[in-house]
């Protein structure tokens, strides 16, 4: 068999196995309505959450929702993924992995700092949409949220510590 007709058997493979998923009735593809079918419940979409801008920042609690602004502590993940992590459990749902893409970090050059990584940082964030998706029935649902940042402040350390590095040692 030549070079090109393994390609085009390969195609049309291809093809017939996408025609057949599509047609399936548990398909995971999104809806007209912007929805994704038989995934767990996780975040509303861009399209299903709309809030107005002027609404005020909510404490994060561990769910990301399209649309809210919230307020929350995040940390540095130096040894796993060199991102910013909520200090929060995140709550995605069963059998879903999850990560955060912060769209606009480079407008915040104090984070890419060590001193800056070195302390907790409290953002105001607004989420921007969540990307839900499935490789196989077989593997974990895996959730990208993608934020904005609107803010970042130092978390201040808590009143011991503050306490010992005002009184001088002797």
């Amino acid at each position: 068999m030549t070079r090109g007709a393994r390609a085009f058997a390969a195609f049309s493979l291809a093809a017939i196995a996408a025609a057949a998923w599509s047609a399936s009735p548990t398909s995971k593809s999104p809806t007209a309505t912007g929805k994704v079918t038989n995934a767990p419940a996780v975040a509303p979409s861009a399209s299903t959450a709309t809030s107005a801008p002027t609404t005020p920042p909510v404490e994060f609690a561990g769910t990301f929702a399209s649309g809210t602004t919230y307020v929350g502590d995040m940390f540095y993940d130096a040894r796993a993924l060199k991102t910013w992590r909520p200090v929060k459990d995140v709550q995605p749902g069963n059998n879903v992995a999850w990560t955060v893409r912060w769209d606009n970090l480079d407008q915040f050059p104090a984070l890419k700092t060590a001193a800056g990584q070195a302390r907790t940082q409290r953002f105001r964030f607004r989420v921007v949409r969540a990307d839900i998706v499935s490789g196989s029935p077989k593997l974990p649902w895996m959730a990208t949220y993608h934020c904005e940042v609107l803010a970042v402040e130092p978390v201040a350390p808590p009143p011991s510590q503050q306490q010992q590095q005002a009184k001088p040692r002797r």
